[in-house]
């Protein structure tokens, strides 16, 4: 039986991309699985961050290049009219498909066999998609990491929130800054604080979790309640502009989802940020 690569739904013009949750099993929002496949719950979880090592192919030599981000390890059993394991399918097919799927939408193909495939796609709003699928007679395993553009959501206005909200479910925001170690908000915070009360006026039907993140200095228990003081400090700002606190859930992570390595000054300014995330 030969799939279409049609069937792959590849929707990154028009996904709706809810937040996932750490721990439950589900599929990728935008990498969908082939038809007649059901996911293996007991072998399929997601994380918030996770790091994974893709194979690709350059100037003829393989390497392993490593990628962080939102981390989805799926795995798919195709099955037949009789629930078994459709073993007509083989790995050949399971690949080009994935394969020419991820060009119609401006993947590159960075590594390819008759048993393994590597694609990046690009994301609306920044960012790229990794993916590496590995297949079987009837099965296969896919291992993806959203890797975001941190970069270009240093100064997002407001449009550019609603359409990263509305696409990714979350948007990221290094604008909101504080002084050290305080909840309090530095001169400049207001620029993009008042961007989130226009953003949140145009969509008034919308409830959204802040989330304050800090980097691993000092202990876990104080970080997660520094970074819980800040995503308040955020949310009393907005309730003075008359946002519905109703609308509005403040959520302390500290340290516990790095989005870069606290090694370096660099990676531990990634991780000190505000993270707005659309309450379904």
């Amino acid at each position: 039986m030969r799939l279409s690569a049609s069937f792959l739904v590849f929707s990154l013009c028009c996904a709706s991309w809810p937040a996932a949750v750490p721990g439950q099993t589900g599929d990728h929002p935008v990498i969908k699985p082939l038809p007649r496949s059901q996911i293996v719950s007991g072998q399929s979880h997601y994380e918030n961050f996770a790091s994974y090592s893709f194979r690709v192919q350059k100037n003829r030599k393989q390497m392993k290049v490593k990628k962080s981000g939102r981390f989805w390890s799926l795995r798919y059993l195709i099955k037949d009219a009789s629930g078994r394991r459709d073993k007509s399918l083989g790995r050949e097919e399971i690949i080009h498909n994935y394969m020419t799927a991820a060009q119609e939408k401006g993947g590159t193909i960075l590594y390819k066999t008759d048993l393994r495939l590597t694609f990046t796609i690009p994301r609306q709003g920044g960012g790229t998609t990794w993916a590496d699928i590995s297949a079987g007679k009837g099965s296969y395993n896919l291992f993806i990491i959203d890797e975001t553009g941190f970069n270009k959501q240093l100064n997002f206005g407001a449009e550019e929130m609603r359409k990263n909200l509305k696409t990714d479910g979350r948007v990221v925001l290094y604008g909101i800054h504080f002084d050290t170690d305080k909840a309090t908000l530095r001169p400049g915070a207001e620029k993009t604080l008042t961007e989130i009360v226009k953003m949140l006026q145009r969509e008034p039907g919308w409830k959204i979790e802040i989330q304050g993140h800090t980097d691993n200095t000092g202990t876990a228990d104080h970080n997660r309640d520094l970074s819980q003081q800040r995503a308040e400090t955020v949310q009393a700002f907005l309730l003075l502009y008359g946002i519905d606190k109703a609308r509005l859930t403040p959520r302390g992570l500290g340290e516990t989802m790095p989005v870069d390595s606290n090694e370096t000054s660099t990676g531990r300014a990634q991780n000190r940020r505000v993270e707005l995330v659309v309450v379904k």
